[in-house]
């Protein structure tokens, strides 16, 4: 619960016009999925290492 609500707080500051809000569900679909990538880091092909930089922008993991 509370990476879902860090990531309300951020999405508040930092999204775009238009730009749509996840669901809990979602939010924790996405950050499963960016754990599971970033814990295999070094063995990540290039399709992979896209993955794993649109879910960090899309979680607001690249931001301060």
């Amino acid at each position: 619960m509370k990476g879902y609500l860090e990531y309300l707080d951020l999405y508040a500051y930092f999204a775009r016009t238009g730009e749509r809000r996840m669901s809990r569900d979602d939010f924790e679909s996405a950050d499963a999925e960016w754990k599971e990538l970033g814990a295999r880091l070094t063995e990540l092909n290039g399709m992979e290492r896209a993955r794993l930089s649109e879910l960090k922008s899309l979680l607001y993991r690249d931001k301060p």
